[in-house]
């Protein structure tokens, strides 16, 4: 039963809307659900997709001036701390 609600859940359902569906209408849903968000031509990327893929990985990993973000302490509440500065 516990795949009927993560098959749900996979929809965007909730629990008590999986609940109050027929079977019928459910497993209906849940095939529309795969057939609409199943590649139709296949899911190989070509070799150029691949390059250009990993070519901007690379681009937007690649850190050419110093970074910052702000540091906080929860203690029931965000409290700032300082900021913490990393350098290429």
């Amino acid at each position: 039963m516990s795949r009927i609600y993560a098959a749900g859940s996979a929809m965007g359902w909730t629990a008590e809307q999986v609940d109050q569906t027929s079977m019928w209408k459910f497993w209906a849903s849940w095939f529309g659900y795969i057939r609409a968000n199943t590649p139709k031509h296949g899911n190989k990327l070509t070799e150029s997709e691949k390059d250009y893929i990993w070519e901007r990985m690379q681009q937007m990993d690649a850190v050419t001036e110093q970074v910052s973000t702000q540091t906080y302490l929860w203690d029931g509440a965000f409290r700032p701390q300082g900021v913490q500065t990393f350098v290429p």
